[in-house]
């Protein structure tokens, strides 16, 4: 996977999430997340991956090329459609 020179957006450096944001900061990404309304651990996790945070998902939406959810199921389609609403363009992965 070549990430050179693109923004991803993770939503959210969960436990399912970090080890993703992980493989992706591992590639050579700038990954990119929103702190607003997350608990100590995700922050704590997000930290510790390098992740840069932008504080909202409409931080998130402006700064990524692409945006990988990792949310749980029951949260899905909520948050696909917030960032439906904040007009996101780009590719949109929903990854649970």
């Amino acid at each position: 996977m070549t990430t050179s020179a693109r923004t991803v957006g993770l939503l959210h450096p969960g436990e399912m999430g970090s080890a993703v944001g992980a493989s992706m900061v591992g590639a050579g990404a700038r990954v990119v997340w929103a702190s607003e309304g997350r608990g100590e651990p995700s922050r704590a996790r997000a930290r510790g991956l390098g992740l840069e945070d932008v504080e909202s998902l409409a931080g998130v939406a402006a700064r990524s090329d692409t945006l990988v959810s990792v949310v749980p199921p029951h949260a899905a389609l909520a948050v696909a459609r917030a960032v439906a609403i904040l007009g996101f363009r780009g590719l949109y992965v929903d990854a649970n």
